[in-house]
This record gives C-alpha cells, sequence and structure tokens, in this order.
C-alpha cells in the first residue's frame, strides 16, 4: 500500500513500520513450524502416506543444531519403539538415465506392532538397493 509518497503495510488495519515488516518476515521463516516441516520432508504414497499419521518424528542422537524433535521421554506412550528405515528403489527420467531413490527414515511408534507394519510397508515400496531397518524399544 501506499500513503503521502511512502510504502507502507497494513496488518488487519493496523500500519506496520518497515522495522517491524523485517521483524515479522524474519520470524515466519524462523519459526517452529517451518523448521519441523522442513525436517520431516515429504512422504511417498508409496510410503504408506504421511509418516505423522502412523508415527511420531523423534529424536535419538541428533545433532544440537537439528530441529527440534520430540524425544521418547516427551512423547504420551506406555512403550516407545523406534523404527528405522533406509532402502531405495530405481527410476528413470525421461533421458534414460536412472537414478536411485533413497529414504532414510525414525520414527516413533507407541507399539511394535506399528513399527513393523510401517517397516513392512518401507521394505515393499523401497527393495533395492536394499537398506537397512529395525524396530528399536526405547522404552
Amino acid at each position: 500500500m501506499a500513503g503521502e509518497g511512502k510504502i507502507f503495510v497494513a496488518v488487519r488495519g493496523r500500519r506496520l513500520e518497515p522495522r517491524f515488516l523485517f521483524i515479522a518476515a524474519f520470524l515466519s521463516f524462523c519459526g517452529a513450524g517451518h523448521a519441523t516441516s522442513s525436517a520431516s520432508g515429504t512422504a511417498s504414497p508409496a510410503a504408506g502416506g504421511h509418516p505423522a499419521r502412523v508415527g511420531a518424528f523423534c529424536q535419538v542422537g541428533a545433532p544440537v543444531w537439528a530441529p527440534p524433535a520430540a524425544t521418547a521421554e516427551d512423547l504420551p506412550w506406555a512403550s516407545v519403539w523406534l523404527g528405522h528405515f533406509s532402502g531405495g528403489r530405481r527410476f528413470e527420467d525421461g533421458n534414460g538415465q536412472t537414478f536411485i531413490d533413497w529414504r532414510d527414515d525414525k520414527l516413533c511408534f507407541p507399539s511394535r506392532q506399528k513399527c513393523q507394519a510401517r517397516i513392512a510397508r518401507l521394505r515393499r515400496a523401497y527393495r533395492r538397493p536394499e537398506g537397512f531397518w529395525t524396530c528399536l524399544l526405547l522404552r
């Protein structure tokens, strides 16, 4: 918007000063929601949908600079299982080049059955080259 030869932005009917505009823009990119969504990546339909519906993203031995995530202590379940899967599948682009779609997922689950079901779905979808998979009881 422009008024009296100056550029300003109005948010909910209030005029926003330029210094506040910079701060608002900066904070919108630094929010926790943005950090967790960028860390989660995208799940493919072959992997069984969005991982947040089946397990929870959890942090096990992550470096200090990693985006914040829940730990086994933070999750409300009686037991916490860490499901770790890595594996790939080949695909060709339009030019005849072959690429590898590689996944390396770590999710926490409330039960061993849910963890093993997720690993089984991922193993069917990402089986060549074969990687590593496990369900490990954390508590």
